[in-house]
């Protein structure tokens, strides 16, 4: 009952309230990003933004979760921030399989994002790491993963804008290569600390 009050009051707080409007923003603009995507790869039958769609309902999914569980109850914190550092384990076990792959071909072509749908999505990316940039300091579990997570994923979308600005041609395995070692790298880093704040809380 007192760990339900005290997450309760945390939700409360002037700082819960505030991670909750920006956790309301992201979805919102995460599910904006998602319809836009898919709608332009209907109407230009271009069949290349239809996985950026996919992943932004992914994100909206993801936030949309954390949402509903921040405050709600010690238990229901902790699992929510649990499958957060899993899906960032996830993601680092497929950045590693992505190197082995990318090196084992190495000389192949590579495909390489259009310049137009990797700044789209770095956009989209940086502002939901903007949204949770005041809480890239909290101990709190919640706040902690998401803001791990976005920082990935703007890091990631931000070096892969630059690298499809700069190889145009579907060739470019050593960037690309440098693309999924940041995944990796910062996945993994981001999994521990999540867990690390997870058994310290």
């Amino acid at each position: 009952m007192a760990e339900t009050l005290k997450t309760a009051s945390v939700r409360e707080s002037d700082s819960g309230k505030r991670f909750l409007k920006a956790l309301r923003l992201i979805s919102i603009l995460a599910l904006t990003m998602s319809v836009s995507s898919v709608a332009f790869d209907w109407l230009s039958a271009s069949g290349k933004y239809f996985e950026d769609g996919a992943s932004w309902i992914y994100d909206c999914a993801i936030y949309g979760l954390v949402a509903i569980s921040f405050g709600r109850s010690v238990f229901y914190e902790r699992a929510a921030a649990f499958m957060l550092s899993l899906v960032l384990t996830a993601a680092g076990c497929q950045g590693s399989y992505d190197v082995w792959s990318e090196i084992a071909r190495r000389g192949h072509d590579v495909s390489v994002d259009t310049p137009f749908s990797a700044l789209v999505f770095a956009t989209g990316a940086i502002l939901e790491a903007a949204l949770l940039f005041k809480f890239r300091k909290s101990r709190e579990c919640l706040m902690m993963a998401t803001w791990l997570s976005a920082r990935n994923s703007a890091a990631v979308a931000l070096a892969g804008a630059a690298v499809s600005l700069v190889f145009h041609a579907p060739t470019a395995s050593g960037p690309q290569i440098f693309l999924d070692c940041l995944d990796t790298v910062l996945a993994f880093q981001a999994a521990f600390l999540v867990a690390k704040g997870i058994v310290e809380n």
